[in-house]
């Protein structure tokens, strides 16, 4: 475990610094796409796929961002992208483009989303949680509108279970907030909130992706149920 955590200490200095360069010269969307070109090169992309390939019907994608996710989904799946950020949502045009579901992007928030209760075979939200406000009402507003049975997909990074990485996380999540800009908190973990919301958890996997730019934060793939 402490080995885990050395590697994790030694990997955040070495990028820190090219990072904060990148962060002078990029607009905030330009740079998130560089930095998830990076995670995904170095096996997020395979996480992405594996959480989202086996979804049909109707899907609600939460916190859509550039489009990360799209490439990953089925031809039968019609996904309904909502994403609160003009800048990022423009950029995810090409991507939905060239996806093979059929995707259509709604500018709008987590907290009120616009569609019917039960409207949606599946949800899906990757490294989402951790930047709104409220995860509890976000996940209320989430099973609200899954039909009873729907799928929930989570790709989040969370707090470390570590008593010392996760005292440190908690620590420094105010200059973490202050660095990236985008509301990303360190030290959340969606899970108990789960059940509050009324989701059955059936698959709980951690995962960890070391990348250039990236602190290797620990993460959960998980699959719940409504």
């Amino acid at each position: 475990m402490l080995a885990v955590m050395l590697r994790e200490l030694t990997h955040f200095a070495w990028h820190a610094p090219a990072t904060l360069r990148l962060k002078t010269r990029l607009s905030q969307e330009r740079l998130y796409e560089t930095l998830m070109d990076r995670a995904d090169a170095a096996g997020l992309a395979a996480h992405r796929a594996g959480l989202v390939a086996d979804l049909r019907g109707d899907v609600l994608e939460l916190g859509s961002g550039t489009g990360r996710m799209f490439p990953h989904y089925d031809r039968e799946a019609r996904v309904a992208a909502v994403e609160p950020d003009e800048r990022f949502a423009a950029l995810a045009e090409e991507a939905r483009a060239r996806a093979a579901a059929t995707i259509t992007i709604h500018l709008g928030s987590g907290e009120a989303l616009p569609f019917d209760a039960g409207r949606f075979d599946a949800a899906v939200l990757a490294l989402v949680l951790c930047s709104v406000p409220s995860p509890a009402a976000v996940l209320a507003e989430v099973r609200r509108v899954l039909r009873p049975g729907g799928q929930l997909r989570l790709l989040e990074h969370v707090r470390s279970e570590r008593p010392v990485a996760g005292w440190l996380m908690d620590r420094v999540d105010g200059a973490w907030l202050r660095l990236n800009a985008q509301g990303c908190h360190l030290n959340r973990d969606p899970r108990p909130a789960l059940a509050d919301a009324g989701f059955r958890v059936e698959h709980d996997d951690g995962v960890q992706v070391f990348s250039a730019g990236l602190p290797a934060f620990p993460m959960r793939v998980i699959r719940a149920i409504a």
